[in-house]
């Protein structure tokens, strides 16, 4: 038979939430599973390119640690840690017998996730780009739960404006462990207006800007994060330079 037929079934036998929280002496308790299936391997990491160095046998108990999508961190009545799959531990029961609710996705997995995906709308502010909306695109990697990098595709659309920008930034959260993580930015990108007023034409036509920013991640559940922030950037033009504002708001999604 194949062998997931063999996957461990387990039974929860402590109704506390995953992760760590305090008893009545201020000590950490986990949840706690109990194996009732004939086995489940733990790996070394969460991806099974990790080698496998221990099986949970039937009747063994452990503590689940963390998770990332798709893995669950383990503790063994050894003390000794591992990550065994989310698709055998998601098949549980509660001491009811009925199946277990186990969170798909918490806010350490925004953290440990490299990467995301999303969408974002604002509001230039300028005496050339007066009320002009934009639209971007988001694509994100983030190496370091304090630091990613981000591709940006948007539109910007005005009264008789139109057009179109691209940036790379480098977003920096100090405070990333912080369920609302405040953020910098810094980013070098492109500006194309394609339509212009005909009457008075812009000065920005196809140029190359710098952008900075502040804002504020707030994760709100399972795989999403709302963020908003506020932007300044400066506008490389043949004669000067125009300065930007820009507000934005969007969500993310991270895997």
């Amino acid at each position: 038979m194949r062998r997931w037929f063999f996957g461990v079934t387990l039974a929860l036998i402590a109704a506390a939430p995953l992760g760590a929280v305090a008893d009545e002496e201020g000590k950490a308790s986990y949840l706690q599973l109990e194996v009732i299936d004939p086995y489940v391997d733990v790996r070394s990491g969460p991806g099974r390119g990790y080698p496998i160095f221990y099986v949970i046998e039937q009747g063994e108990k452990v503590d689940v640690l963390t998770r990332r999508p798709g893995w669950y961190e383990v503790r063994m009545a050894s003390g000794r840690t591992g990550w065994s799959s989310a698709s055998q531990i998601s098949r549980t029961l509660q001491t009811t017998g009925e199946p277990a609710d186990l969170p798909s996705v918490s806010y350490g997995d925004y953290l440990a996730s490299h990467w995301r995906v999303g969408f974002n709308s604002g509001q230039f502010s300028s005496g050339e780009l007066q009320s002009s909306d934009t639209f971007s695109f988001l694509v994100g990697y983030r190496p370091l739960s304090w630091m990613g990098l981000e591709a940006e595709v948007g539109k910007v659309l005005g009264a008789e404006i139109k057009g179109e920008l691209y940036s790379v930034n480098v977003l920096i959260e100090p405070f990333s462990d912080w369920r609302v993580s405040p953020l910098l930015m810094v980013g070098r990108g492109n500006l194309s207006i394609d339509s212009q007023p005909k009457l008075v034409p812009l000065e920005i036509g196809d140029e190359d800007f710098n952008q900075y920013g502040l804002g504020l991640n707030y994760y709100i559940g399972r795989n999403f994060v709302l963020r908003g922030e506020y932007r300044w950037s400066e506008v490389d033009t043949d004669d000067n330079s125009e300065s930007l504002e820009v507000w934005k708001i969007g969500f993310s999604t991270f895997f």
